[in-house]
């Protein structure tokens, strides 16, 4: 039952994720391409870069994220909650308060891409604390490709901030989200990050 679960929710997100159809806006090209768009009133974002690993590798760091969770410098802690469940508690700079959110993660290999998604779910593991914001509506995915010895990477996430972010701030949030993400997944092969 619960594999029906995760392919249902899993074939789900890839319908909701914004295409490259959808009409992305650029925030950013440098340090790496980062565009957003508004889709079924929802905000997306996401960011895409060139990681000097082999696909092997960093599809393994994602794999094993929980046990990387020391080299994302955005992320404060990862707690498995039961198999795929997890709890991400995000750093953000103060004097904001950080975010959490509760995923369940699927991971699919398309042809030669290696995507991972993930969709919030409520969870009892993890009740919603003072300690951070919760995002409840979290959600998205990493897509990794070939590109020879490297590793192209699109990370796609649901931008919604929450909590008393003033909305003035939405496209330095999400420049920086976009950036960190990828630059945190080149520090788990100790390698370098570069515009696609």
């Amino acid at each position: 039952m619960n594999s029906l679960i995760l392919v249902f929710s899993s074939l789900a997100l890839a319908g909701s994720v914004p295409g490259d159809r959808a009409a992305w806006e650029s925030l950013t090209t440098s340090p790496v391409p980062v565009e957003c768009v508004t889709a079924a009133g929802e905000p997306w974002c996401r960011s895409t870069g060139l990681v000097l690993a082999p696909i092997a590798q960093v599809s393994q760091a994602l794999e094993d994220m929980r046990h990387n969770a020391h080299l994302f410098d955005s992320v404060l802690r990862i707690d498995i909650l039961e198999g795929d469940a997890v709890h991400v508690v995000l750093d953000y700079p103060s004097p904001l308060d950080d975010r959490d959110y509760v995923a369940r993660y699927t991971y699919t290999v398309e042809g030669d891409a290696h995507v991972f998604r993930w969709v919030s779910e409520l969870h009892p593991g993890a009740p919603i604390t003072d300690e951070a914001v919760r995002l409840p509506a979290f959600a998205g995915e990493w897509r990794l490709e070939p590109r020879g010895e490297h590793t192209w990477v699109r990370y796609t996430w649901q931008a919604e901030i929450n909590g008393s972010f003033p909305s003035f701030g939405y496209s330095t949030a999400r420049k920086r989200a976009g950036h960190e993400a990828l630059k945190d997944l080149a520090n788990t092969q100790g390698a370098a990050l570069s515009a696609p």
